[in-house]
């Protein structure tokens, strides 16, 4: 994202503007909290806002200080202030930044949607397409294979989500994921990625009652609010750890640990939609793929586990 500094003669327009939107910002949340308390008992004063959030912003407010925010601290206070996306580009347009660049929508997201599905059918890995929120638009014939997976539309929309589904003790892929101690540790990192990749990016979206409700969804699933309430540790070490699943050999017949790397395909030049794909690490693993893809059978029973 670019950085505009505003011009030095504009300096006390933009500051001007700058202040009057936190300020706004700021008495609404104060005027929230006069009926419901907050949970981490914020007052929203100027004292804490410069305590908490911009040490010099009560310099800003008696003059002493001329300079604009960087970009940074105007996203620092917007955290403070729990803005909504709409109000954090508010903010950044005030203080003359660039907004935050806003996930797809309408004819431009299908276009891109339609691309992604035709990439991922060509992939010979196991493959999901995911939004921002990990929403499931669709899978691939391999996943489908490759886990027993029921057919999506077979999942309520509202339940199509892959944090979640990884959980879920009534799908195929935790079972397959689990199913030694070694497996389990590589699932639980696994997890741990995907949920800080899940917050990391809808940050901007955190105080929006979508993200809330969602979450509060995700949680209701299984063991999820444990790893959600975690806080992140060590996360580095396990980044070229790959995934152990338990996958069956459609020639053979035979069940067998192979290794799986996590892999993400862009498809535009925003973040999401992607293509979240399990590339072969071992030969095991190259041989269960390569005889999915040979099986003559249905891929629904394909890979059911006996």
């Amino acid at each position: 994202m670019m950085n505009i500094e505003p011009d030095a003669s504009h300096t006390p327009d933009v500051l001007r503007d700058v202040l009057g939107e936190i300020e706004v910002l700021r008495m609404k949340r104060q005027e929230e909290g006069r009926d419901r308390p907050h949970p981490f008992l914020k007052r929203f004063t100027q004292q804490e806002l410069t305590d908490e959030a911009c040490p010099t912003y009560k310099n800003l407010l008696v003059g002493r200080s001329q300079r604009i925010p960087s970009r940074q601290m105007l996203m620092q206070i917007a955290d403070y202030l729990e803005c909504s996306v709409e109000s954090r580009n508010n903010l950044l347009l005030a203080a003359r930044y660039l907004p935050e660049s806003l996930e797809l929508e309408g004819e431009a997201l299908r276009a891109t949607l339609e691309q992604a599905r035709q990439l991922m059918e060509a992939l010979p890995y196991p493959a999901l397409l995911v939004t921002h929120t990990l929403a499931i638009e669709a899978i691939n014939e391999s996943f489908q294979r490759f886990f027993a997976f029921p057919p999506l539309k077979a999942i309520p929309r509202a339940q199509r989500y892959a944090l979640p589904i990884f959980f879920r003790e009534d799908l195929p892929i935790r079972g397959h994921s689990t199913f030694n101690d070694q497996a389990v540790e590589a699932w639980q990192a696994g997890i741990s990625r995907c949920i800080q990749l899940f917050k990391q990016s809808n940050r901007l979206s955190q105080f929006e009652p979508w993200y809330q409700a969602l979450v509060e969804q995700f949680c209701a699933i299984a063991d999820f609010r444990r790893y959600w309430e975690q806080t992140p540790s060590m996360l580095n070490q396990y980044d070229a750890q790959t995934k152990l699943v338990l996958g069956r050999n459609a020639t053979t017949e035979e069940w067998l640990p192979i290794q799986l790397q996590n892999i993400r395909i862009s498809v535009c030049s925003h973040m999401y939609p992607c293509i979240m794909a399990l590339r072969p690490v071992d030969a095991a693993a190259s041989d269960v793929l390569a005889s999915l893809s040979n099986a003559q059978v249905s891929p629904f029973h394909a890979v059911r586990r006996r």
